[in-house]
C-alpha cells in the first residue's frame, strides 16, 4: 500500500515555484511569503495543490465531500480539481482501498501518479491532520470527516468493470500506396466502467489507456514508449493542423514537438516535400525524407478516428467524454479539409452568354435637385439635427428614400431626414438589419427572419432558419430588373438558402463544403461565393445550382471583385502569410492567371481601369501593389505607411484611374492607377487612441470626397484640396452616410447620432 500525506507549511519565499518533469515545466503563480500550502505527498511524488490557507481550506473541503458518495457506494469516482493550481485528484474505490491518482489536464497533459492503492484509513487521517494544521478551516469540512470516518469502518468493494479488451489497429496505403507512412496502435482498454453520470464530463482519467504506438515507412521508424496511447494521439492530431495550413499555403515549415520520449521535427520545404526527423536521447534519430504532407495526415487522423471509435465501443460512456469529442471533431474535420484540398473537381460553363444578360447594372438615377461639387471651392457645413439612441447598431443605420432608420437595442425607428423627429417607432428585439429593395430586413441570432416595410415599418412577413453558428453573415439582398427578387442568407454551420423577398418562402437551398464566414459577389444572374474553403463558386440566381467552381489548396477569404468580366480573388491565410491572386473568367469560371503575392493582404483589394491594387504589409511598411489586369504582373509599388501591422490597416477605394488610401495615422493620398505616382497627399488631424472611427473606408457622392478620420473632412479628389472640415461635428465618425444633397449623417459607437447641412453657396451664373 502506497503512503499519503497532506502537508500544511509556509512558503519560504516569494519566488514564483516550478516543477519539472521531464521536459515540461509546470509554472504557478508567485506563492506569497508566508502563505500557507498545501502539498501532497503521494509514493515519494510531491506536487502543490494549493497556495494559500484559503484554497487549501476549500480543497480539502471539496475532497471530503467527494469521498462522501463513494465509501457509501453511490458513486464509482470522485474528482476533484484544485482551485489554484493545474492538479487534479482522482478516486476510485477498491478492495478495501482507495487508488488516487494526481494528474493535470491541458493541452500538454502531466500525469503524475495513476492508481496507487492508499487505504482509507490513512487518507482520512490525512486529511484530519491537514484540516487541523490550518488557520481557519472551512465550514462543514469538520462535520464531512465524521461523516467519512463512520463509513471507513464498513468493507469498500471495487466496481464492477467489463471484460478488458486488447486493441490493436494499424493504417492502410491507400492511395499513396508505398509512400504512405504506417501507423499503428496497440492498447488494453480496461472494460466498461459503471457510470451514473447523465452529463457529459472532461475526464482525462478515463482516457489514460495504457500502450503503444508505432511509426514507419518500408520498415524504417520508430515507436513510441509505452504511455498512454490517447494523449500521443492528441500530440500527432496537433502536429496536423499547422502542416495542413502550411501546405494549403504554399508555405515552408519547420516545426518541433515533444511526443512521449521523442522529438518529432517536420520540415516542409518550398517543393511541399516533408522531412520527418524522430529523436530520441539516447539513441540518436531516424529521418524519414521526400514525403507527401498527405502521406502524414492520413494515417495519424485515421488512427485517431479508430481508437476514439474503439475506446467508445469497450465502454459507452466514453462517447460523452469531452475530451475524447474534441479528439475525434478535430480529426474529422482536418481529413474533411485534407479531402477537400485534394478534390480536382473544377467546373467550367459552357454557356456563359447565357448568364450576361443582366451582367450592365442599370444606369445610376440622379436626382434633380443633386448636388455638384466638382468644381467647388469651399463647402461650410452647420449641425442640422442631434439624437442619441440607446443601443446603437452602426452597421444597420441606413438611408431609405426620405427617412434614416436607426435601430436600438430595443427599438427600431425611422427618423426625419431634415428634422431628425421619429416618424416611426417600434419595439424590436436585437437583430441585424439591412435593405431589400425598399424595405428592411431584419435577422436575429435564433435564426428569426423578417421583412418590414419602410414607410411604416409593419410586419410583411417572418420566417424562421437554422440558427447561425459562428460570425454573423449579413444577407445579400438580389432586387436588379430582370433578376428574381430574393435574399440570400446564411443558415447553421456552412449553408445559404435563398428568400422569397415577396412571400419569405425559401427557394433554394447550398452547402458549402467548410464551415465559415460566406462572402458574396453577384455576377450578371450568378451568385459568386466564397466561405473560407479552397473554392470559389458560382452559383445560378433562379436555381441555386452550380454553374462553374474554381478550386485550389488555398482557402478564399476576401470578397471577389468583379471587373468588366473579370473576376478577381484573393486567396491565402487570413491574417499572416504569403498570398495568391487569381483572375477568373466571371461566367465561364475559366482560370485566366495567378500570381504568388510575397507579403501579408492587410486590406481588401480594389481594380480600376487596367490595374488591380492589393494592399500588403511588409517588413518596410504598408505598401499598395499595382498589377496588370490582364496577367498579373507587377507595374508598380507605392508605399502608404513606414508602420507595419493590424495598426496600419489602410482603406482604399478606386475612383476612376486613382486609388485613395485613408490610413490610420491621418494621412489620406491618392496615386495613379497607371503609374503608381502619387497624385496628391494630405495629413488630416492625427488621431488620438480613442478618436480612430471603426471604419476609415472614403465615400465618392457629388464628384466629392468623404473622408472618415477623428474629424469628418471634404477633399475634391482631383488633387485633394480640402473643400470642407466638420469642426460643427464633434462625434467619431465610426459611420458615415451622405444624401444626394451631401448632408453627412455622423453616428458614433456611443448611441450619438448627427446630421450636418451643407450651408449656401455662391456660384456664378453666366448668361447664355
Amino acid at each position: 500500500m502506497t503512503s499519503f500525506d497532506l502537508l500544511i507549511h509556509r512558503a519560504p519565499t516569494r519566488s514564483p515555484r516550478a516543477e519539472v518533469r521531464g521536459s515540461v515545466a509546470a509554472e504557478t503563480s508567485p506563492v506569497t511569503e508566508g502563505a500557507h500550502l498545501l502539498d501532497l505527498d503521494l509514493a515519494g511524488q510531491r506536487c502543490t495543490l494549493a497556495q494559500d490557507a484559503e484554497n487549501a481550506a476549500y480543497l480539502l473541503r471539496d475532497v471530503a465531500a467527494a469521498l462522501v458518495p463513494v465509501l457509501e457506494g453511490r458513486a464509482a469516482k470522485a474528482q476533484v480539481v484544485a482551485h489554484d493550481t493545474p492538479w487534479e485528484l482522482c478516486f476510485v474505490p477498491g478492495d478495501d482501498t482507495l487508488l488516487v491518482s494526481v494528474f493535470r489536464g491541458g493541452p500538454v497533459p502531466e500525469v503524475r501518479v495513476l492508481d496507487r492503492a492508499v487505504g482509507v484509513t490513512e487518507l482520512l487521517a490525512a486529511l484530519r491532520r491537514a484540516a487541523t494544521a490550518l488557520p481557519s478551516p472551512a465550514d462543514g469540512l469538520d462535520a464531512l470527516l465524521d461523516r467519512l470516518e463512520v463509513q471507513a469502518g464498513h468493507r469498500l468493494a471495487a466496481p464492477v468493470r467489463g471484460p478488458a479488451t486488447m486493441l490493436q489497429w494499424e493504417s492502410r496505403p491507400g492511395s499513396l500506396g508505398d509512400d504512405a507512412l504506417s501507423v499503428s496502435f496497440q492498447a488494453l482498454s480496461p472494460g466498461e466502467a459503471p457510470s451514473r453520470r447523465e452529463s457529459a464530463q472532461s475526464d482525462l482519467h478515463a482516457l489514460l489507456v495504457q500502450g503503444r504506438v508505432g511509426i514507419s515507412l518500408r520498415g524504417r521508424g520508430v515507436e513510441l514508449a509505452p504511455g498512454f496511447v490517447v494523449l500521443q494521439f492528441e500530440r500527432l492530431v496537433a502536429l496536423c493542423r499547422p502542416l495542413l495550413e502550411a501546405w494549403a499555403a504554399r508555405r515552408p515549415l519547420h516545426l518541433r514537438m515533444q511526443v512521449s520520449d521523442l522529438s518529432l521535427g517536420l520540415r516542409l520545404s518550398a517543393d511541399e516535400r516533408l522531412a520527418l526527423t524522430f529523436t530520441r536521447s539516447p539513441g540518436g534519430s531516424v529521418t524519414l525524407p521526400a514525403l507527401s504532407p498527405e502521406a502524414l495526415i492520413t494515417p495519424v487522423l485515421d488512427g485517431a478516428l479508430a481508437l476514439a471509435a474503439a475506446l467508445s465501443r469497450c465502454d459507452r460512456s466514453l462517447a460523452r467524454n469531452l475530451r475524447l469529442r474534441a479528439l475525434r471533431h478535430e480529426a474529422r474535420a482536418l481529413r474533411r479539409w485534407l479531402r477537400n484540398l485534394g478534390r480536382n473537381d473544377r467546373r467550367t460553363n459552357p454557356d456563359p452568354s447565357l448568364y450576361q444578360v443582366a451582367a450592365e447594372p442599370p444606369a445610376a438615377r440622379v436626382a434633380a435637385d443633386a448636388l455638384d461639387l466638382r468644381d467647388a471651392t469651399r463647402l461650410r457645413y452647420t449641425a442640422r439635427w442631434r439624437a442619441e439612441i440607446e443601443g446603437l447598431d452602426l452597421a444597420g443605420t441606413l438611408l431609405c428614400g426620405d427617412r434614416l432608420i436607426v435601430p436600438g437595442a430595443r427599438e427600431l425607428h425611422a427618423l426625419d431626414r431634415m428634422t431628425g423627429t421619429a416618424i416611426w417607432s417600434v419595439p424590436v428585439p436585437r437583430a441585424s438589419t439591412t435593405l431589400a429593395g425598399d424595405a428592411l430586413l431584419r435577422q436575429s441570432p435564433r435564426g428569426e427572419i423578417e421583412l418590414r416595410a419602410s414607410s411604416s415599418g409593419e410586419v410583411l412577413w417572418t420566417t424562421r432558419i437554422t440558427p447561425r453558428v459562428g460570425t454573423l453573415c449579413l444577407p445579400h439582398a438580389v432586387t436588379a430588373p430582370g433578376l428574381p427578387r430574393l435574399v440570400i442568407v446564411a443558415e447553421g454551420e456552412r449553408r445559404l438558402v435563398a428568400l422569397d423577398l415577396r412571400t419569405g418562402e425559401p427557394r433554394w437551398s447550398f452547402t458549402a463544403r467548410h464551415a465559415g464566414t460566406f462572402r458574396m459577389r453577384r455576377a450578371g444572374r450568378l451568385l459568386v461565393v466564397v466561405s473560407g474553403d479552397a473554392t470559389v463558386t458560382a452559383l445560378d440566381l433562379a436555381s441555386g445550382e452550380v454553374v462553374w467552381r474554381f478550386g485550389d489548396r488555398v482557402p478564399f477569404h476576401t470578397t471577389p471583385l468583379l471587373h468588366r468580366d473579370q473576376l478577381f480573388a484573393v486567396a491565402g491565410e487570413a491574417t499572416r502569410g504569403a498570398a495568391r491572386l487569381y483572375a477568373l473568367d466571371a461566367y465561364a469560371g475559366e482560370h485566366l492567371w495567378s500570381c504568388a503575392i510575397d507579403a501579408t493582404v492587410c486590406a481588401p483589394a480594389c481594380v480600376t481601369k487596367d490595374t488591380v491594387a492589393v494592399p500588403v504589409s511588409t517588413r518596410e511598411g504598408v505598401m499598395l501593389e499595382g498589377r496588370s489586369v490582364s496577367d498579373g504582373v507587377v507595374r508598380w509599388q507605392t508605399a502608404l505607411s513606414a508602420v507595419a501591422g493590424s495598426n496600419a490597416r489602410p482603406a482604399v477605394t478606386a475612383f476612376d484611374d486613382l486609388f485613395v488610401a485613408n490610413l490610420p495615422t491621418g494621412r489620406v493620398l491618392a496615386v495613379d492607377a497607371g503609374d503608381g505616382s502619387t497624385r496628391w497627399s494630405r495629413t488630416l488631424r492625427a488621431p488620438l487612441g480613442d478618436d480612430l472611427p471603426r471604419r476609415l473606408d472614403p465615400q465618392l457622392r457629388s464628384g466629392a470626397l468623404f473622408v472618415p478620420q477623428s474629424a469628418l473632412a471634404v477633399l475634391r479628389p482631383r488633387d485633394g484640396a480640402v473643400l470642407a472640415e466638420l469642426d460643427a461635428c464633434d462625434l467619431v465618425p465610426d459611420l458615415v452616410r451622405v444624401d444626394e444633397q451631401c448632408a453627412v449623417y455622423v453616428a458614433e459607437e456611443s448611441g450619438h447620432l448627427g446630421c450636418y447641412e451643407p450651408g449656401a453657396r455662391l456660384r456664378v451664373i453666366r448668361p447664355v
